[in-house]
């Protein structure tokens, strides 16, 4: 049985995100053949060790990696903060990661959260095949529609200006980028970024958003047609800066009023929640407007079934989950022509507005919902090619390609270096 060395900062079983996907690769690679240690933080330890303990993955053994209280003060204090916590747990982990190894004497090692190009990972100094990725962090708002970060783009820029720095002075980075057996990048930003320090070796494209097989239903959903009733957008997400909800809302004021339309917005977590109302009054759509707040996981997904259209407005994503949720329900997408969004989203499943001035974006997410409204069979077309796309997009089929093609070859040398595969890339750019 093949041992992997899995290093996920953040790995939760009960949470999304980047928390849920470490859980979901270290589970699922356990369960699939290969001894699978897992170096994480000691924030998911109340939720993983109950699940350890009743047996369900006994090739799976998950190593905390425990930090002085100074530093985890750092943790969630700010962006500086944060980062300052994540490259010191990484230095730490690989320190952990060798004494492992001596014990257990890895195969590989996997760097799998936070997918971020340039936090980087130490686990390239283990000097064992390995693979780094899926990364993104390429991608950046656009400085047009700055404006809907309100008080926060100076937050925002100074992501931009540390993530530059970080390319220069963390050698979790450039010598990830350059040593790692395979870069995994999942946008073609990140790509460009990596393609710069890899010019000649291989650099494979895959989407790390997934879905469970258990979340698509068993057939695709035939949403409600013109005339039947107003057409329902929905928009789900964290109510932070970057997701530009009230971009969706303007864009809602100027759709025409003999379109019957509603919008739904669930979620009521994040810093601009509080702007929501506001939000809603300015643009005069209180009677188009359903916000729902925070809801359970299982009502969610009883949202998308009850939709027509979903609508995502992110200035900037790698690749958001939400739009593999929508399309699993049939729905088809309004969406930017921008990041992670931009390659999940096409022509057959939506409809992408160009990234321009802020008037021109804001009438064409309008003219969009009004092509929505009276395009119902090109609508429901749309709908069922997300949800044959969605069903390509389960987790299980993802890992199964780093068992069966990604891991093999990783341990395929090629003459002329050390450890480094020559496999055919998977989404060549």
């Amino acid at each position: 049985m093949k041992k992997v060395l899995l290093s996920a900062y953040a790995c939760v079983p009960t949470l999304g995100s980047e928390e849920g996907t470490g859980w979901t690769y270290a589970s699922t690679l356990s369960q699939n053949g290969l001894e699978v240690h897992c170096l994480t933080k000691k924030d998911g330890k109340a939720d993983i060790e109950p699940i350890l303990d009743d047996g369900f993955f006994p090739n799976l053994a998950v190593h905390y990696v425990l930090l002085p209280a100074w530093v985890d003060k750092f943790c969630n204090s700010n962006l500086i903060g944060m980062y300052f916590h994540y490259l010191y747990w990484q230095w730490s982990a690989y320190k952990l990661g060798r004494q492992l190894d001596r014990i257990h004497h890895f195969d590989l090692v996997h760097h799998v959260t936070y997918g971020s190009i340039q936090l980087g990972s130490f686990m390239y100094k283990l000097r064992k095949p390995f693979i780094f990725g899926p990364v993104g962090g390429g991608q950046r708002a656009p400085k047009a529609l700055k404006r809907y970060f309100g008080a926060y783009w100076s937050r925002e820029w100074m992501r931009d200006v540390v993530g530059t720095m970080l390319q220069y002075v963390n050698p979790g980075f450039y010598k990830s980028v350059k040593l790692a057996n395979r870069v995994i990048v999942t946008n073609l930003d990140t790509y460009a970024m990596a393609r710069r320090l890899r010019p000649e070796l291989p650099i494979d494209r895959i989407w790390d958003a997934g879905l469970r097989a258990s979340f698509i239903p068993d057939q695709p959903i035939d949403h409600t047609p013109t005339g039947a009733g107003p057409l329902k957008l929905l928009w789900v997400g964290r109510l932070l800066p970057r997701k530009a909800l009230e971009l969706t809302i303007q864009a809602l004021g100027q759709v025409s009023p003999d379109v019957p339309v509603t919008l739904t917005i669930v979620g009521g977590k994040g810093e601009m929640a509080a702007d929501v109302p506001r939000y809603i009054e300015q643009y005069g759509v209180a009677d188009r407007v359903n916000w729902a707040g925070h809801v359970t996981y299982e009502e969610v997904k009883a949202f998308y079934a009850q939709s027509d259209v979903f609508f995502f407005t992110s200035l900037r994503d790698s690749c958001p989950h939400q739009l593999l949720e929508a399309m699993a329900y049939s729905l088809p997408v309004i969406t930017l022509n921008l990041h992670g969004q931009a390659e999940l989203v096409d022509e057959t499943t939506g409809i992408r507005v160009a990234i321009g001035e802020e008037e021109q974006v804001v009438s064409d997410l309008a003219r969009a919902v009004e092509w929505m409204y009276n395009h119902p069979t090109e609508r429901q077309t749309m709908g069922r090619t997300g949800y044959s796309f969605a069903q390509s997009q389960v987790w299980d089929l993802k890992i199964r390609t780093f068992i069966d093609e990604l891991y093999p070859a990783t341990l395929q040398p090629i003459p002329g270096r050390s450890q480094l595969s020559a496999i055919t890339e998977i989404g060549k750019v």
